[in-house]
């Protein structure tokens, strides 16, 4: 058939999708923005103890809430690359053969004829919008701010995970320190028992003193069964923050010395300022404010005329013959009279839109000045705690000793040796509570400035 040809030239002309190329502009990543600078890039696992740096890099990497952040902002990227396709004329092929048989009967002895044919048309056509008014511009600035907004929701979920990652290791390192307390609970409780024991075995004392010995012991040995099993859960967590199972058994480095908090010397003012300038959230919030104001601009010239030009050619036909050719080119100008006022309350949407997204983003600026604010207290007052709790501690230890050496000596009451051990194991308690405070406050504030990536670098060189 003579259209054959015409209609493999007709196929190449088109974009070709069977190649699997589906991002002819270039404009979708491939790769994730990091954090930080010090952030590794995705791989295997370390075969090393991980430190907490690690830990926050593998969760960057396999934590489903990053990848479907990520998805978005390549589904954004693409949406640019729709808005901007109106800037290129659109280029349509038609070809189709149609079998028609036609009978005849003629005569009352119903003699008959009949014909059989093959109709073909093939048809290409071009259509491109020449002018109107801003709409597709508005529309593309849409695009691309709605990517800009995708990118910063994808840092800000980005530093949440970082978060969580953190907190999950401050957990299991506080129930590890609890744990370590608890022992050390046991062990001061077992030596109160054995000094009872042998002093009721002396006949010195009577078995009071043995059985409250006795019960002491066992409270204390409940508390350290309560804490193992508290680590064990804590492990099973961070595990899954990181993106892996929560059986995972991790290697884990030991735990960085305790900073002093250099984000209180900045002052809450100028954190402030600080998290106005980094935090996703905000910067986000803006974008949003950007797609609004365009999609009101596309609003508006939506209801302004355009002018489109067009061009077509077709062949048609019969069997094996080319029966005709026709061919049109054209300019059209197009003028909205009346839509029933859509066009006016489409304008209205949009422009409440834009004033939403603006309170939005005042909210959000708003409510990061106060977590800075609240983290920051909260940090400045984990940190004098834990002051507290050392100067605690070092005095209940003092006291325990010297109330378990009167006792051993026999001069002392078991009951002052009871409630010394039991404010010993409450100032130890305290202490680990307030090193857990000043690691979580700390990596808190990190995150409501906008700088946790950076504050992670921080611990890389911290061993």
């Amino acid at each position: 058939m003579r259209l054959f040809p015409l209609v493999l030239l007709l196929t190449a002309s088109a974009p070709t999708l069977a190649a699997g190329h589906d991002d002819p502009r270039g404009l979708i990543p491939a790769a994730r923005p990091p954090i930080s600078a010090g952030q590794r890039a995705c791989g295997a696992i370390p075969a090393k103890a991980l430190t907490l740096p690690d830990l926050v890099d593998i969760a960057l990497c396999n934590n489903p809430a990053t990848a479907v952040s990520w998805a978005s902002v390549r589904a954004a990227a693409a949406n640019v690359g729709v808005a901007q396709s109106a800037n290129l004329p659109t280029i349509s092929a038609t070809f189709g053969p149609v079998l028609t048989r036609t009978d005849a009967f003629a005569g009352s002895a119903f003699g008959s004829g009949g014909a059989t044919e093959v109709d073909t048309t093939a048809r290409l056509a071009l259509s491109y919008l020449l002018f109107d008014f801003g709409t597709r511009a508005a529309q593309i600035d849409a695009s691309r701010a709605s990517q800009r907004a995708a990118l910063a929701q994808f840092a800000d979920t980005a530093q949440g995970v970082a978060l969580t990652t953190v907190t999950a290791f401050n957990t299991l390192q506080a129930d590890l320190a609890t744990a370590t307390a608890a022992e050390a609970t046991v062990a001061f409780a077992q030596k109160s028992y054995d000094f009872a024991d042998g002093r009721k075995r002396a006949g010195t004392i009577t078995g009071a003193d043995r059985l409250q010995a006795l019960t002491s012991l066992s409270q204390a040995q409940l508390t350290l069964i309560q804490a193992r099993g508290n680590i064990a859960t804590s492990r099973a967590q961070l595990a899954v923050a990181i993106g892996l199972p929560p059986e995972t058994l991790l290697d884990l480095a030991a735990v960085a010395p305790l900073s002093a908090a250099p984000l209180l010397k900045s002052g809450a003012r100028a954190l402030i300022a600080q998290a106005e300038r980094l935090r996703p959230d905000i910067a986000a919030s803006r974008a949003n404010i950007d797609v609004a104001d365009a999609n009101l601009r596309a609003a508006r010239s939506a209801a302004l005329p355009t002018v489109n030009v067009s061009a077509s050619d077709g062949i048609s036909a019969v069997d094996r013959n080319v029966t005709g050719n026709s061919g049109q080119i054209g300019v059209t100008l197009s003028v909205p009279i009346f839509s029933g006022f859509n066009r006016r309350y489409t304008i209205a949407a949009a422009r409440a839109e834009s004033e939403r997204q603006t309170a939005l983003a005042e909210q959000t600026r708003q409510q990061a000045g106060l977590t800075v604010y609240t983290g920051y207290v909260a940090l400045d007052t984990a940190v004098k705690s834990l002051v507290s709790a050392r100067d605690l501690i070092a005095s209940a230890q003092a006291n325990a000793d010297l109330a378990q050496g009167r006792y051993k000596a026999g001069v002392g009451l078991f009951t002052d040796l009871l409630n010394a051990q039991s404010a010993l194991a409450s100032a130890r308690q305290q202490l680990v509570t307030a090193e857990f405070n000043v690691r979580t406050s700390d990596a808190n504030l990190a995150r409501a400035v906008g700088g946790i990536g950076d504050a992670v670098d921080e611990l890389r060189g911290a061993r």
